[in-house]
């Protein structure tokens, strides 16, 4: 199929979806479904992300912008792609970026299309000062996918001198029983290790986590590869009895 169009009708629309239910994989969808909460098999076609970015590139080759609002949000791959060719967008300025994410973090509703949306999302660079504090509309907002979302940007983009106090800051003061925004918590602190362990050290031992927050951040730590034994023992001396 032709994706580099010039503009987007509802037709070349189906045929995108046909298209990608060509590419299906039961296998692999049996296998994903399994790791994708809240998501019905029937919602998903079974397609690598391999071949979801690379159809996600030729699309952005033409009229994203045209696609994009077309889209639909049907599908965990219309989903998916949705989200990669937002992140492809070379947005004209920071009023454009900030509303294409805010369309796309409201379809939200799962961990993958975050976490993929999040990683690549690279025009957070061009608008990096301004990003970082908008983002605190998604920590504030009642729908935690949002609130994940901005823990996730902080973890990619965020994790440098001018940021760091300020993103532990945010880290701690957010409060939340979701089970994926704790985990997002706990995947920050624990990728702030390798480069500022002493900083992430002085964080451990004075946050205001939950202690079911305050474990998950422990065990993810200690379970990383980037971390060093000798911090790892440390670490673990930090358990709440």
């Amino acid at each position: 199929m032709e994706l580099r169009l010039y503009e987007w009708t509802y037709s070349d629309y189906c045929n995108l979806v046909d298209f990608l239910k060509a590419e299906a994989d039961t296998k692999y969808r049996d296998f994903h479904s399994v790791l994708i909460p809240n998501t019905s098999k029937n919602e998903i076609i079974g397609i690598r992300m391999p071949k979801l970015r690379e159809i996600g590139k030729e699309i952005a080759k033409g009229n994203i912008r045209s696609y994009l609002d077309i889209a639909s949000s049907n599908l965990y791959e219309e989903k998916m792609l949705r989200g990669i060719v937002t992140g492809l967008l070379k947005t004209r300025s920071f009023e454009e970026f900030t509303r294409y994410c805010d369309a796309y973090v409201k379809i939200i509703d799962n961990w993958a299309l975050c976490d993929c949306f999040c990683s690549g999302l690279k025009q957070v660079k061009k608008y990096k000062a301004e990003f970082f504090e908008y983002l605190q509309k998604y920590l504030d907002s009642d729908n935690f996918w949002a609130v994940r979302v901005a823990l996730v940007i902080m973890l990619n983009y965020y994790l440098e001198d001018e940021y760091i106090d300020k993103v532990f800051e945010r880290c701690n003061n957010v409060n939340s029983d979701e089970y994926y925004v704790k985990m997002a918590q706990a995947w920050l602190v624990s990728a702030a290790v390798p480069k500022y362990s002493d900083k992430t050290l002085d964080f451990l031992r004075s946050n205001s986590f939950d202690n079911d927050t305050f474990s998950k951040t422990i065990q993810k730590c200690v379970e990383s590869k980037r971390v060093d034994d000798d911090t790892k023992e440390i670490i673990r001396n930090l358990k709440r009895s």
